[in-house]
């Protein structure tokens, strides 16, 4: 015979389980749907909608059938056995679903409202079943395990509550943080559903081994109830009612809380599941509370109208607390090292942070449900009841849901939805004490009142952010304030709050949940932002590429710069700009005459919409698509830099259309860039990539090979374009780093496997590369290594300096004049050019030209350094002509000017490097290396610099078999790697390994 406490505590196990599985397939059905439905936000929604529902659906369903069912564990068995299945093959399902809908059904229909119903509709019946199915578990178990324990109604209600949450707590965490890592969305939905299978095969073991039968809950002895008290227990429907209405104001506050905090911890995918975990926790707890507090409990109404209040109460405490929030993360960022240690403790701060906001209310709302469920067990409503109370709490979760997103927040802002939602908890719970408890005890009710009331006017007198707090980013700059600025704009929109502020210097910035995605200079005077440049060149390559680009789309409006620029040539017809925020288009206005164009010029045409929903639609076709979203990390962005998302875009674009796509190269790591990389090449086999300034990385992309640069259709665009730099064909080529040869060489380097949608990498690492503040700059160093990388390897050539313009946002700009003034100084012997760019090379070049005699004691050492150092920083970025007199034919030296051992090998390897002459480059860089070897004076970096050369003497040759022969005879003789070259050689190996695997 099982003993009823043993059987309690594996029901109890089996619900944990449960609920850890019900988490994961909330989380990974959020990532599902966002590829549906276009926004991370939109997705939870409808998910929390969809999984409530459901779950009312089924609650309701239960609470119907349970009572003439005599096994309820059994029944419970099969159902957790059901949703397992479905979770088993979901992955299948939804890329069938997926395949039809935008191949079939989108393209058929040519009106976007009809194109929502349709993806609204379909996608909630995709998680339908299985949220019906859990929503019958709760009764189900809970009705089951009553009938073994009938007078423990609230430590079994409790128990199960608590353990559900607390299980989906650990899931939410355990989806993120483990499952979507290790094998991405499919493989989370299977874990899930093995877990569900697991649980009813469990579970039926359990009814097998207790022998399960019985009748329903008989009802309790009538003194519990005071069955004549007008307005008492006797009217349930107010019960069932509170239990709607405490459902809505929970997920206000859920929905509300999430808002706020994306502004202090940002919007990644680990900060939304660490806020959700820290609700849910809280509602656990409240559930824990009842279970072992049941049995003191006389009047569960007047309990629950006490917890209504104190919700209420917590809530609107919670407001002010979140004010806080911003100094809290600007401490972690001050205190903590930007190393992933430093992003596990930020990570566990932000945990902290989101409980002390979230789980005071929380608490409370995790001890209404069961105690509403025992009040109407204790009024001799019978376990039917359990269904009903759970029904309607989900249903008021669901308006709860709809409510905040599509009125309250758009209308009032979140702060104020939130305090409307405590105050109708505070209002619920008064009323409850009043009429429907057993006594109104006087004193107790009016000091609630008197608290609620106090708690009110605190939360509204201090609960006002900082609106500089809110731009300001602190997730990323450390600051609460930054000096300067002044917010001229801030709403709360659907799917995020979006600002505009001013900064000294006449810069304007426009930001998302304070992360800034476009600043641009309004007065016209000045220098231009970083910013503009790129927004610039994304609009003039397409328009310089193609002859006649008629119909152009941006993905994302930002500051709308892009889109007036395309406007400001008569080429393009129509400029259809696709932004899912409203807001953003709103407060864009305000950036001033630069983006006037998007607004008033009759070709513009904004949607609000999610990009893959309206191309589908009607099967829109363009002649260009310039994605600019926002950086790669913000949650649901990542999509947009998919293989998946690109073979979209492809099927979207004319015959020879262009594909332009921005990626940042700033708070990202080399694997990361590279994996969205290699989903571009892996659908496109012509890619170009350009660097904008010093960090914004410009690919366009098509299917067939990219034709060269034709400036005269940018004439009407003149003026926008010299304003960033942009004056003539030498300013484009010089930004210009590769074709998709150099792409595909920096994916082999990495090894990184092409981005997809379902093994969302990019937005699980991205906070972590955004937190430490990562940078893949190999791209860059391509060009600015100082040797004739890109010349060898693509027939890259260097601008004359004369002809560029001089731009210190721009990288390669700045480096180009820096390596002018090089030459000059070491040529003339005049460095107050480059005194001005770098006084250190300055310096290198004057103790060059006084180690002519020979006689510094450590002569051979610096002249060593300094050429190496002058070389690494001119060759490769100048053409042969500039550097005649330099390192060909150098006159900085005299002929009688005495070398070290191997000076003569050395200057003859960077001779044929400047001259590019590929024969000589690897048999003279080679001979440098071996007279370098016995010479204990030759620093690291120029062996590094001598066999870089050697390897591309091998490829130049067109041997690249031989790179990594060099690499294993002279790499262990380079004893500490510079930094400088050391990636360099990684990835002239993956070149070479490249066009090995080619010729087979």
């Amino acid at each position: 015979m099982h003993s009823t406490r043993a059987i309690g505590r594996a029901l109890l196990a089996l619900f944990v389980l449960s609920g850890v599985a019900g988490l994961i397939y909330q989380s990974v059905w959020s990532s599902y749907l966002g590829l549906t439905l276009g926004h991370a936000a939109y997705a939870q929604s409808l998910v929390l909608a969809i999984y409530m529902g459901g779950m009312a659906l089924g609650a309701w369903l239960a609470s119907r059938k349970a009572p003439d069912m005599q096994r309820l564990i059994r029944a419970y068995a099969w159902v957790e056995i059901l949703i397992g299945m479905v979770g088993l093959v979901f992955h299948s399902v939804f890329v069938g679903y997926t395949e039809f809908s935008q191949d079939v059904v989108l393209p058929a229909l040519h009106n976007d409202g009809l194109a929502h119903a349709w993806q609204w509709s379909t996608a909630a019946l995709l998680i339908a079943p299985q949220s019906v199915l859990l929503g019958m578990t709760f009764p189900l178990l809970s009705g089951g395990y009553l009938r073994l324990t009938p007078g423990e109604d609230g430590q079994v209600l409790g128990g199960l509550y608590f353990t559900n949450s607390i299980g989906a707590a650990f899931g939410a965490l355990l989806c993120t943080f483990v499952l979507l890592p290790w094998g991405g969305m499919p493989g989370a939905v299977r874990v899930a559903g093995a877990i569900n299978v697991l649980v009813g095969v469990l579970a039926w073991g359990v009814a097998a081994a207790i022998g399960e039968g019985g009748s329903s809950i008989a009802a309790p002895a009538v003194d519990t109830v005071d069955a004549g008290r007008p307005g008492g227990l006797r009217r349930p429907r107010w019960l069932l009612l509170a239990a709607g209405v405490t459902g809505a104001t929970s997920f206000v506050y859920e929905l509300g809380w999430v808002r706020l905090l994306n502004q202090a911890l940002g919007t990644t995918v680990h900060a939304f599941e660490l806020m959700l975990s820290a609700f849910i926790l809280g509602l656990a707890l409240g559930g824990l509370w009842v279970r072992r507090r049941s049995s003191r409990i006389i009047d569960p109404v007047a309990a629950t109208g006490h917890a209504q209040v104190w919700m209420g109460i917590a809530a609107l405490i919670s407001v002010p607390v979140f004010t806080q929030s911003f100094n809290g993360v600007a401490w972690l960022m001050g205190a903590l090292a930007r190393n992933d240690s430093g992003y596990l403790l930020f990570n566990l701060g932000s945990a902290v942070i989101a409980m002390l906001v979230m789980l005071p209310a929380a608490f409370f709302a995790g001890m209404t449900l069961p105690l509403l469920t025992m009040a109407l067990l204790r009024g001799g409503h019978g376990e039917a009841s359990i269904g009903r109370v759970y029904a309607a709490n989900t249903l008021g979760a669901i308006v709860g849901v709809f409510l905040t997103l599509h009125a309250l927040i758009p209308a009032i802002g979140v702060g104020l939805s939130i305090t409307l939602a405590a105050t109708a908890d505070l209002v619920l719970g008064l009323l409850l004490l009043r009429y429907l408890s057993l006594v109104t005890r006087w004193v107790g009710y009016a000091m609630s009142a008197a608290c609620g009331v106090l708690a009110l006017a605190f939360s509204l007198q201090f609960g006002r952010p900082d609106p500089l707090a809110q731009t300001a980013g602190v997730f990323r700059t450390g600051q609460t304030r930054v000096p300067g600025q002044k917010v001229v704009f801030l709403r709360d929109g659907k799917t995020a709050t979006v600002s505009v502020f001013e900064e000294d210097g006449g810069y304007s910035a426009i930001s998302t949940n304070g992360k800034p995605d476009a600043a641009i200079n309004v007065t016209g005077q000045g220098l231009a932002s970083s910013d503009e440049i790129t927004m610039r060149m994304a609009a003039a390559l397409p328009l310089a590429l193609m002859s006649r680009p008629d119909t152009i789309a941006v993905i994302g409006w930002g500051s709308g710069m892009t889109t007036a620029t395309l406007l400001g040539s008569p080429i393009p017809k129509t400029v259809t700009t696709i932004e899912i925020e409203p807001a953003m288009h709103d407060g864009a206005r305000l950036l001033g005459p630069k983006v006037a164009r998007g607004y008033s010029d009759p070709r513009s045409m904004p949607k609000f919409d999610d990009a893959r929903t309206y191309f589908a639609t009607g099967n829109r076709q363009f002649d260009v698509v310039i994605s600019e979203p926002s950086n790669p990390w913000v949650s649901g962005v990542a999509s947009l830099f998919t293989k998946e998302f690109y073979g979209f875009v492809h099927r979207h674009l004319r015959p020879g259309g262009l594909l332009v796509q921005w990626i940042q190269s700033y708070e990202i790591d080399d694997r990361l860039l590279s994996s969205m990389v290699a989903a571009l090449v892996s659908v496109y086999p012509h890619v170009d990539v350009y660097l904008t300034n010093s960090a914004d990385l410009m690919f366009v992309a098509r299917d067939r090979p990219l034709p060269p640069l034709v400036l005269r259709n940018l004439s009407a665009l003149q003026g926008d374009l010299v304003e960033v730099g942009l004056r003539d064909d030498a300013d484009f080529r010089m930004r210009r780093i590769g074709s998709e040869r150099i792409l595909r060489a920096f994916v082999t380097y990495t090894g990184a496997s092409p981005h997809s949608d379902f093994h969302p990498t990019v937005s699980l690492e991205g906070p972590r590369t955004r937190f430490t503040a990562a940078s893949s700059t190999v791209l860059q160093d391509l060009v600015i290594n100082g040797l004739p990388v890109l010349d060898v390897l693509e027939g890259r050539q260097p601008p004359d300096p004369a002809a560029i313009t001089y731009d210190r946002n721009s990288l390669f700009a700045e480096r180009t004049v820096r390596a002018w003034a090089i030459v000059k100084a070491m040529r003339e012997r005049d460095d107050r050019v480059l005194q001005v760019h770098d006084p250190d090379l300055a310096d290198r070049v004057r103790e060059l030209h006084g180690l002519d005699n020979g006689a510094d004691v450590e002569f051979a050492k610096r002249w060593y350094k300094d050429v190496s150092e002058l070389a690494g920083n001119s060759i490769g970025l100048l053409p042969a002509d500039d550097l005649v007199g330099v390192w060909l034919n150098p006159g900085w030296r005299t002929a009688d000017a005495p070398l070290p051992n191997a000076g003569a090998a050395v200057l003859a390897a960077f001779a044929a490097a400047a001259s590019r002459d590929v024969a000589q480059l690897q048999p003279l860089a080679v001979q440098a290396l071996q007279r370098l070897h016995a010479d204990r004076d030759a620093p690291d970096q120029l062996r590094e610099q001598m066999l870089v050369l050697a390897m591309l003497g091998a490829i130049g040759s067109r041997h690249p078999q031989q790179v990594g022969a060099l690499e294993s005879a002279w790499g262990d003789d380079i004893k500490v790697a510079s930094g400088r070259y050391g990636a360099i050689r990684v990835f002239l190996q993956a070149w070479a390994d490249n066009q090995t695997a080619d010729r087979r």
